[in-house]
């Protein structure tokens, strides 16, 4: 048979680059877990304190925990993408409730208080991004999944 005996060319090595995990995105338990406690009846979290994992509460009365507005947020959860999401729990260590409020640009779904000896989880989800496919603003929605008692 004529042309068996043709040169292999080599196939070209590509340079490769290992991409960055994002345990946030990937699994439950957010790395590293950051404990951010509050003692106030009317607190605005950070956004270090949700992407921490673990907020507590301790008051007597009822309390109201608003979340960072979602151009605060977003923009510090790195390679966020519409869809991703992040968990966190807040845990009730007081003899009030704790209410998880969003903040502008958010959205809770679900019952969202906190009662005394309880810890929620929480799901926040990025449901749009500032200036990607024609949208003016970064936006969540906050999902309340279960509540546990200690």
């Amino acid at each position: 048979m004529a042309g068996l005996n043709q040169t292999a060319t080599p196939i070209p090595v590509v340079d490769f680059a290992p991409q960055k995990s994002y345990p946030s995105f990937s699994s439950i338990v957010n790395q590293p877990t950051v404990i951010a406690a509050y003692t106030g009846t009317a607190t605005t979290l950070t956004y270090s304190d949700v992407l921490g994992g673990f907020i507590t509460t301790n008051n007597a009365s009822a309390q109201t925990l608003t979340l960072p507005t979602a151009d605060l947020l977003i923009p510090q959860i790195e390679g966020a993408a519409v869809n991703s999401s992040i968990r966190f729990f807040v845990k009730e260590l007081g003899a009030g409730t704790a209410t998880v409020a969003a903040g502008t640009g958010g959205t809770v779904t679900g019952t969202a208080t906190i009662a005394t000896g309880n810890i929620k989880e929480f799901l926040l989800v990025v449901t749009a991004l500032k200036n990607e496919q024609g949208t003016t603003s970064n936006t969540y929605t906050c999902y309340s999944l279960g509540t546990s008692t200690y």
